[in-house]
């Protein structure tokens, strides 16, 4: 106690002494950083730039793995073009909304003019409608591109997009939508390929799936028949009294209506 406090007189055992702290030696830097001259583009390679690495904000504000959205081609505002690959491109008509953000809808065909004013009144009921000419080189997996430059859209909605296929385009849609989870909703003018559509059908899960074909297409109106009793969810069936794929929304006009008011039952912007 005496020692507590009288601390000032006591003196502290050996080994309780504080050490010398060690101090950092500093040592000068015998080779500096050169100093890095900032040059342009221009000065670097000439005046005629725009084609070596610039940046384009416009591009620059996609997502990564983004497939460019369609360039314009042609004397047509509308008039739009779709890589592919490397080497094949896809034509078509671009129909857009006046507001940011409105659902998509994919159209696809073998004739761009079968679908009479369909993609101008999807346009007016607020849909960018991007309507693609396919051939029988065109390949199931290429949908995926397609989808992919459809949803590159500023103005386009990702999380709502429905595929409507007409003729070949819809056993295409169905092949390409059913492995593809960018599809909301289906919809099947005349679809042919009963065995394939079926054997795909089950991926394409509970999904909802609008059917349509002429009671003068025996083949269509079949194979409409056996998807429809196959599918997982909802599902809906026209028959109309004749035309095949996207020409029986020109000869039925009333077919218009009716697939309009069913894409706007399914396609709803979250």
């Amino acid at each position: 106690m005496l020692c507590v406090m009288l601390l000032a007189g006591c003196r502290m055992p050996a080994e309780a002494e504080a050490t010398a702290t060690q101090a950092a030696t500093f040592a000068p830097r015998l080779n500096l950083t050169p100093t890095i001259a900032i040059i342009s583009s221009d000065e670097l390679y000439g005046e005629d730039s725009r084609a070596i690495g610039e940046t384009s904000p416009r591009l620059a504000s996609l997502p990564a793995g983004a497939v460019l959205p369609p360039g314009r081609v042609g004397d047509s505002k509308r008039a739009v073009t779709v890589l592919l690959n490397a080497a094949t491109s896809i034509g078509g008509e671009l129909y857009q909304a006046d507001e940011l953000r409105q659902p998509g809808v994919l159209l696809l065909s073998e004739d761009l003019s079968a679908w009479s004013n369909f993609p101008q009144r999807l346009s007016q009921a607020g849909y960018v409608a991007l309507v693609l000419q396919t051939d029988a080189t065109t390949q199931a997996r290429q949908v995926e591109t397609m989808l992919q430059s459809l949803i590159a859209l500023p103005s386009v909605d990702a999380g709502v997009i429905g595929v409507v296929g007409a003729g070949r385009a819809a056993d295409l849609a169905l092949l390409g939508c059913a492995v593809n989870s960018l599809c909301d909703a289906l919809a099947l003018l005349s679809p042919l390929s009963r065995d394939t559509l079926l054997n795909i059908l089950p991926s394409y899960g509970a999904r909802p799936l609008w059917l349509a074909a002429a009671n003068n297409d025996a083949e269509a109106q079949n194979t409409a028949a056996a998807l429809a009793e196959a599918a997982q969810g909802q599902t809906r069936t026209v028959l109309v009294a004749e035309g095949r794929g996207a020409d029986m929304l020109r000869l039925q006009p009333a077919l218009q209506d009716e697939l309009l008011v069913w894409l706007q039952s399914q396609l709803v912007s979250r």
